[in-house]
């Protein structure tokens, strides 16, 4: 195959750029990686606890509601349901012994700003559920108070805990 010296010279410029590119660029020269985008999505453990403690501001004093999820009227696991999926990104049943079940045990004094605690008015499974502020205190919704701050110190919640459960989200 015959070249003309003007193919050559049109050739030459843009194989030399890419040569001078590459070697001015050295191991430096890479694409972007394919997961940048998502890296972007993962949040910090502050940025976790913020977008919790926004979610939570939303349901502190609402109604409570049987089979409700929303600041409007909601049950225990309702409220913790959405919260986890509003703040998180996380789909959690709206039972709370499935999510009894399901999430990872901890011990009690492991327990840290949004895990949960389980309670048991028949002593078989999980028939209520809170989720853990801090120094003891944990949010849920009261039949009778609506979403309130109790203390698992209380006398009624001591004799009704039964676990410590973590949802993990990495």
């Amino acid at each position: 195959m015959f070249v003309s010296k003007m193919q050559k010279k049109r050739l030459i410029f843009p194989i030399s750029l890419l040569i001078l590119l590459f070697i001015q660029c050295g191991t430096n020269f890479a694409p972007k990686p394919y997961y940048s985008d998502l890296s972007r999505q993962i949040l910090s453990h502050d940025e976790l606890v913020e977008k919790m403690k926004k979610e939570i501001r939303t349901f502190y004093g609402a109604p409570y509601k049987w089979g409700g999820d929303s600041p409007r009227g909601t049950d225990c696991s309702g409220m913790i349901k959405t919260i986890y999926r509003n703040a998180v990104g996380i789909n959690l049943p709206h039972n709370a012994d499935e999510i009894y079940k399901r999430a990872k045990k901890i011990y009690k004094i492991d327990l840290l700003f949004g895990d949960l605690v389980f309670f048991s008015s028949d002593g078989r499974r999980a028939t209520h559920m809170g989720l853990y502020i801090s120094k003891g205190y944990f949010l849920h919704a009261s039949s009778s108070r609506g979403v309130i701050l109790s203390k698992l110190s209380d006398s009624y919640y001591k004799s009704q805990f039964i676990g410590a459960r973590r949802i993990e989200l990495y």
